[in-house]
Parts: structure tokens; C-alpha cells; sequence
């Protein structure tokens, strides 16, 4: 789960269009979500969404390239019909998490309801809903939480921070074994690389074998790579994933070394 960077007053122009607003009015006449052509999925606003999340799901973040795309409602448009078409509820996401957080939208407080906002006004009601409501699932257009995650050496995910947990354990189940078997393979891999050359090291004494894997590794840990977090984590918190202490200094010196490179 990573940060995404949304232009919020940027709305898709189809967003606007007339056929949305009479779409949102008989929502708001049924008082429930009732629009059979789901006229939120257009091609435009799911290619603006794509190129906004590096073409991942904004919760489990593995890449949707032959994956089913969903256009996915932070509050769900079940229960928040008049959000439907709104561009600040709109987000990318697998089919896997948009299924396991269905309609389920927990909050701390009383929720709101609709109170004759009006269909220019639906694009940004999200920051006091979110006031109001006090949410427990992440918004990733809104919070940056990356340095709330942690993981272990089986590649689960977890975090201390009580939304943050809640978003991984309960509204997505970010340790599904689909996404573990993705997940792992980066460590193990790396992991295995590393000791390859310790070994070699150990004998030879020759230190400069590690440095091309490591600037290999370093390279994939950008926001637009799959699982970034994961990466990120792994490259910040080499002592969870290396027992050996010598190891540790040995990586940890040619990460600043290639970063300085940079």
C-alpha cells in the first residue's frame, strides 16, 4: 500500500457529462444505486486511473497487466450512491481486493448521508466524510502510510498503526496466498544471491562480486515497480531479513555506496 498522487480538481470530463448527472439524480430519487451501466467504467476515467497507479492495485499493489482492472469505490457506491460518479471515490484495484472489501466500509463514528449535495458537489465531499466519519480502511490517495508497514521473512504483511491493520488483515486480506507467492520470491531470491557471494567472499575475500545484485535490487524499488512497499521495506530493514551480522554491514554499506552513486 503505497501513496498515489491524484489531481483531484483534474476530473475526467465524462465525469461531468449530462448522462452522469442524470444517472446521479436517479440514484438520489431511489435512494440506493440503481444505475444498470455502471456508467462510472469509462474508458477514459480507467486510463486516466491506470496511468495514476502505475497500472497496480492501490492495496495489494501487484500489477494489473492480464489482471482484471475494477474501478473500485473507496465508500462503497451501494451504500454512498450519490458518490458513484465522484473522481475523489474512484480507485484502481484488483479483482481479488475489491471482492474482499465489497460494500464493507467500517468507521468509527455515525455515518453520513446524503443531504441534498448536489452533482457538482460530489467530487470533493471525501475530506469531511472522512472527518466525519473517521474511516478504518486506508485512502491511499489521501495517507501516505509506508512507514507504518512492516514484514516478516514470509512475506506477510502487518503493521502496529490499528487502520493500517485493519486495512491489511480485514477489508483486503493482503496475506492471501495468492499474493504471498508473489511477495516471497523478491526476498528469496535475494536473499539467495547474497549468500551466494558471501560464500565466495569468505574465501576470496573479494567484496565487489555483491555490488552488481545489490544495484540490481535497488533498481526495482520505485514506486511504479510491483510491490514496492515490500521492496522498500526490505532494502530499510536488512536486519530482519539477515542473520548474519557481517552480512548486514557488508549489504547495508553497498546500498548507501550505490545510492551515493546515483
Amino acid at each position: 500500500m503505497i501513496k498515489v498522487e491524484k489531481d483531484f480538481l483534474n476530473i475526467p470530463a465524462i465525469l461531468k457529462k449530462e448522462n452522469r448527472r442524470e444517472a446521479f439524480d436517479e440514484n438520489i430519487a431511489s435512494h440506493g444505486y440503481v444505475d444498470a451501466k455502471n456508467r462510472y467504467k469509462a474508458k477514459s476515467v480507467q486510463k486516466r486511473l491506470n496511468q495514476i497507479y502505475n497500472l497496480k492495485c492501490a492495496y495489494c499493489e501487484q500489477k494489473l497487466l492480464d489482471a482484471p482492472k475494477h474501478i473500485e469505490h473507496y465508500r462503497p457506491k451501494n451504500k454512498y450512491y450519490w458518490l458513484a460518479y465522484s473522481w475523489d471515490n474512484l480507485l484502481l484495484s484488483c479483482g481479488s481486493c475489491n471482492s474482499v472489501k465489497s460494500d464493507n466500509f467500517e468507521i468509527k463514528n455515525s455515518p453520513v448521508n446524503y443531504d441534498d449535495e448536489s452533482f457538482e458537489d460530489i467530487h470533493n465531499l471525501g475530506d469531511t466524510y472522512d472527518e466525519t466519519e473517521k474511516p478504518f480502511i486506508i485512502n491511499l490517495e489521501k495517507e501516505d502510510v509506508l512507514a507504518l508497514i512492516r514484514y516478516k521473512r514470509d512475506a506477510t504483511i502487518f503493521s502496529d498503526d490499528i487502520r493500517v491493520q485493519f486495512t491489511i488483515e480485514k477489508a483486503c486480506k493482503l496475506n492471501r496466498e495468492e499474493l504471498l507467492q508473489k511477495r516471497l520470491p523478491i526476498l528469496t531470491d535475494f536473499i539467495n544471491v547474497i549468500n551466494e557471494h558471501y560464500e565466495l567472499f569468505s574465501k576470496h575475500g573479494d567484496i565487489t562480486r555483491f555490488s552488481p545484485s545489490v544495484k540490481n535490487f535497488l533498481q526495482k524499488v520505485s514506486k511504479e515497480s510491483e510491490f514496492y512497499s515490500f521492496r522498500y521495506f526490505i532494502v530499510h530493514n536488512i536486519d530482519v531479513f539477515f542473520e548474519n551480522e557481517n552480512m548486514q554491514k557488508i549489504v547495508k554499506a553497498l546500498i548507501v555506496k550505490v545510492k551515493n552513486e546515483v
